[in-house]
């Protein structure tokens, strides 16, 4: 098949630009989002000739993108900002023309209990939710069972929901 020329990688990985910017703002915040997706380009292209069926750029594309979203969050690139949202500049991102609505304050506390969660469960929640992938697709790109992908999902959202329900409490005054 060849080394794939410029053009060519330009054309298989375009369609696919929307879901890597997704993926890494579920990972890294909407600031460094756009980094994380042009640092998994850059890598995508420098291992190009591993891409050894190019109708899986997708997958191929999402493994290395949530590959590097790990590194990142884990401090291996740049600074710890990348692990904290400045909620004043998130809030008014979700929601321009009001930053303190309940819209805004709802996103920010998905995002901060996302956050909380562990690396498998946050990816298994931004594939499915962020990019809008069934579970097969997502079993494609982490190489797990489509079975056991409805499995882990289903209690990472059990988890998620777990977390969203004690920061309620805690922001009613209740006891979590």
């Amino acid at each position: 098949m060849g080394i794939m020329d410029r053009d060519t990688f330009a054309a298989l990985v375009t369609p696919h630009l929307g879901d890597l910017v997704r993926v890494a703002q579920g990972f890294v915040g909407m600031a460094d989002a756009e980094d994380a997706a042009q640092e998994a380009l850059t890598r995508a292209w420098l291992a190009r000739e591993s891409l050894r069926d190019r109708s899986a750029m997708r997958a191929w594309l999402l493994q290395i993108e949530i590959n590097l979203c790990r590194n990142w969050w884990n401090g291996r690139y740049g600074s710890d900002r990348r692990r904290q949202t400045d909620l004043a500049v998130a809030a008014a991102f979700m929601s321009p023309f009001n930053p303190a609505s309940s819209d805004a304050a709802a996103a920010l506390d998905l995002r901060a209990a996302l956050l909380e969660l562990g690396e498998d469960d946050r990816s298994l929640i931004i594939l499915r939710f962020y990019v809008d992938l069934n579970a097969s697709e997502i079993g494609q790109i982490l190489t797990t069972p489509a079975a056991t992908i409805r499995t882990r999902l289903r209690r990472a959202l059990e988890r998620l929901r777990a977390r969203m329900q004690a920061e309620s409490h805690k922001g009613a005054g209740g006891i979590a």
